[in-house]
């Protein structure tokens, strides 16, 4: 149908067939090509819309993440930084224990992941820190430092004369005025120190002393009314001496009386004792100071062991001076 110009109205035009030149011709589009270009953009949409989705939630699990890392707690210890592997790919940097890295080293030599919270952090070495210039804090030590040496032994000190360098003297050895005695008084009463050891024995005992070079022969008398006690002790060099001096052993100290008065004990026969410590061989000799002087005294009997305990424990000390 056409209206009066000449025009179609309505319906698709008629195939338009070749006419004379200088006539427009119209071609009909290729719909089948349309309806292929239409599915394939329709494809392409579908593809990138997935895409775009996967690419949403990976990026709302990035902010999830990085939300609930600058939110925690400041108190939770951080992760070790040595069982962190950085974005890189680089392996975990392990602590330097000044020695070869080993894979079996103990829990001991490098830090665990699975350790405690508890732990403090700054035990392990912080990454970007450096190398520790050694193998770590140094341990305590395991033993408490030696304590001062004690006082030397007494016995030790009198065994030697380049040790023992007190005085030596009667006084300075038996001091003592008066010694009680089995319920007796004993009262000092006389005293001497001779450099010829062999003076002042009987019966031999001059030549074992000479023999190991016996230096002095110390003597003090004490008496209980005509009861005496005469303390003797040779002065040697050294305890070997001493106890040469004792393998030898024969005779006696002789008894000790002021000038003037009746001797004892001046020959073998009377009650003695004779033992050594250190350097020193101690002697007692008992007897009575009455007229004749040789009888046998029972009370200076008794007491001489005391005596010569005396000496001993007098000997000793001078080891603590």
């Amino acid at each position: 149908m056409t209206n009066g110009w000449g025009t179609n109205q309505g319906g698709p035009l008629p195939p338009q067939q070749p006419g004379p030149a200088g006539r427009v011709q119209f071609d009909e589009p290729d719909w089948a090509a349309l309806a292929d270009q239409h599915q394939r953009e329709q494809s392409r949409r579908k593809r990138m819309k997935a895409a775009g989705g996967v690419l949403a939630a990976v990026v709302a699990v990035g902010g999830i993440t990085a939300v609930a890392a600058a939110t925690s707690s400041p108190g939770t210890p951080k992760a070790d930084p040595t069982v962190v592997v950085e974005a890189t790919g680089a392996a975990p940097q392990q602590p330097d224990t000044g020695g070869d890295p080993s894979p079996t080293a103990s829990p001991s030599d490098s830090p665990s992941p699975s350790a405690s919270p508890s732990g403090s952090p700054s035990a392990s070495p912080s990454r970007g820190a450096g190398k520790s210039p050694g193998k770590g804090p140094s341990k305590a030590p395991s033993s408490a430092p030696a304590s001062p040496a004690g006082p030397p032994d007494p016995l030790t000190v009198i065994s030697s004369a380049a040790t023992d360098t007190a005085p030596l003297t009667p006084a300075g050895v038996l001091p003592a005025a008066t010694m009680q005695v089995d319920g007796r008084t004993w009262t000092r009463l006389t005293e001497s120190q001779t450099a010829t050891c062999y003076q002042a024995t009987t019966g031999g005992l001059g030549n074992v002393l000479a023999a190991q070079g016996c230096r002095s022969m110390i003597r003090v008398t004490y008496t209980s009314g005509n009861s005496a006690v005469t303390i003797g002790i040779a002065v040697l060099d050294s305890k070997a001496k001493a106890d040469a001096v004792m393998a030898a052993f024969q005779g006696q100290v002789q008894g000790l009386v002021p000038s003037g008065h009746t001797s004892y004990c001046t020959s073998t026969g009377c009650q003695g004792t004779h033992a050594s410590v250190g350097r020193y061989v101690y002697l007692t000799v008992s007897g009575t100071v009455k007229p004749g002087g040789t009888a046998a005294d029972a009370t200076a009997t008794a007491a001489g062991p005391t005596f010569a305990a005396t000496a001993r424990a007098q000997l000793l000390a001078r080891g603590r001076r």
